[in-house]
């Protein structure tokens, strides 16, 4: 490994994968019966239940990215993979042969895991507040989507030329232009 062989997107697609992958186990939502206000003990009990494994002591309750969705994390998680295989097989100097270029793959679930934590920041559960972890996860995601969207900038390819070669169209020359009027 040579990490020397590294381009800026790549680097940044790493980084931002590193910073996600431990910013998934700080606090993303919580509550507190403080804010909550008329929440009864009952209350702030099971609606901290309504998170897979939430932790709290007390009047408050908090649960990571791990924690608090139900398939955001494991996109996440393939987000995060994805970035990281980026970085390796650059590092290492190595091709895989994949329908997409793992730059776009890369660059294609850091816009997807974005929008869905943009998703659920806009539309939290009643009464569950908002923690720093939410925020640092979006601009994480986002900073892998840069550095996919930069890696494939780097590479001189684009979502369209993706798209061709899924197709099976690939780099296969234009039709020739339509004939002129037979005289």
């Amino acid at each position: 490994m040579d990490a020397n062989r590294l381009r800026t997107g790549e680097k940044i697609a790493g980084a931002a994968a590193l910073v996600l992958l431990i910013v998934m186990f700080i606090g993303w939502f919580g509550i507190d019966s403080d804010s909550v206000g008329d929440l009864s003990q009952g209350d702030l009990e099971s609606a901290a239940e309504s998170f897979e494994g939430a932790g709290g002591s007390g009047d408050s309750f908090s649960a990571n990215a791990w924690e608090s969705f139900g398939f955001i994390d494991i996109v996440l998680l393939i987000t995060i993979l994805a970035a990281a295989a980026l970085v390796a097989t650059s590092a290492m100097a190595q091709r895989i042969d994949l329908p997409v270029a793992l730059s776009a793959l890369t660059a294609g679930l850091g816009i997807l895991s974005t929008l869905l934590i943009l998703y659920r920041l806009i539309d939290t559960p009643f009464g569950f507040g908002r923690e720093i972890g939410v925020f640092l996860g979006l601009l994480a995601a986002a900073g892998i989507a840069y550095g996919g969207w930069k890696a494939m900038q780097e590479e001189g390819t684009t979502f369209g030329d993706q798209s061709n070669r899924t197709q099976g169209r690939g780099d296969a020359a234009p039709p020739p232009p339509p004939a002129g009027p037979v005289r």
